[in-house]
């Protein structure tokens, strides 16, 4: 449906890096470029700020909320001291309704 194909889409526009898209080179946040960086508040502001430019090129229609890095550093339920996710908070005003994305970066 829908709200899967918006997912669908934010999950590839959150994966793919700049200049991997052969007609598009500037498409893409590369959400692996931050996998070896230090989690702090600036790898999170900048990660934010090309996220919301990409989404308000590619995928004007959204909202993002929040931007939360996921690690067992940020939250205790997470065993697996090597996972790094990004947890991607968004409103969808074509449709009038709130989702999140879970986007894996490192097992």
């Amino acid at each position: 449906d829908y709200k899967d194909l918006v997912s669908q889409n934010l999950l590839m526009l959150v994966l793919t890096v700049p200049g991997e898209k052969m007609m598009d080179p500037d498409f893409g946040v590369g959400a692996r470029r931050y996998l070896f960086e230090n989690l702090d508040n600036s790898v999170l502001q900048s990660f934010q700020t090309d996220l919301m430019r990409q989404v308000q090129r590619y995928m004007p229609f959204l909202t993002i909320q929040r931007v939360q890095f996921v690690s067992a550093q940020t939250h205790a339920d997470i065993v697996n001291e090597n996972y790094l996710g990004i947890r991607i908070y968004y409103f969808n005003r074509a449709m009038k309704i709130a989702n999140s994305l879970d986007v894996p970066v490192a097992n």
